[in-house]
């Protein structure tokens, strides 16, 4: 003999089927927010290079230095906050704390900047048009900066440092 589920039977595995189709559909749609902010906070070090190009008694000559960055990511959200040294020549410079935001792509940008990922400020007479990118990617930091003049002087060298960076 088949027996056939009485009404009140199916009735009540109703709830059951709806809460489990609503908490599919509550999953799918949050996988389906699209990218988010990736987290990069931690400490990034690595190999740094620096070129400069400068003209000396009216002569180009190329300079290049390595050395070695660290950077102490800290971040809440998409606020990130950039610290650290770098290690050139055997002279260590503090980098200060510099705050910005993250994208959903890891590219970072200062605040206030209006171009680049750095708000730069020519501090004398160069005139520099500078361009950077910092761009987070996995455990990855890549930092590059240029600052660039039509004419590079010895005082006002034509600039540009890279940086790639492992997270610890």
């Amino acid at each position: 003999m088949v027996r056939t589920p009485s009404v009140s039977s199916r009735a009540s595995a109703f709830p059951v089927i709806a809460v489990a189709l609503l908490a599919v559909a509550l999953a799918a749609c949050d996988s389906l927010t699209g990218p988010s902010i990736p987290e990069v906070a931690g400490t990034y070090a690595g190999p740094l290079a620096v070129e400069a190009t400068a003209v000396f008694q009216g002569a180009p000559e190329k300079i290049t230095a390595t050395g070695s960055m660290r950077v102490v990511v800290e971040q809440v959200e998409d606020q990130v906050t950039l610290s650290g040294s770098m290690t050139i020549l055997g002279d260590t410079e503090s980098l200060g704390a510099i705050s910005g935001t993250i994208d959903e792509a890891g590219v970072w940008t200062e605040a206030g900047s209006e171009s680049g990922a750095f708000a730069f400020e020519d501090d004398d007479e160069c005139g520099y048009v500078a361009d950077s990118e910092v761009r987070f990617s996995g455990a990855s930091l890549t930092i590059e900066m240029t600052a660039t003049r039509s004419e590079p002087t010895s005082d006002c060298p034509n600039m540009t440092l890279s940086a790639e960076l492992t997270r610890s």
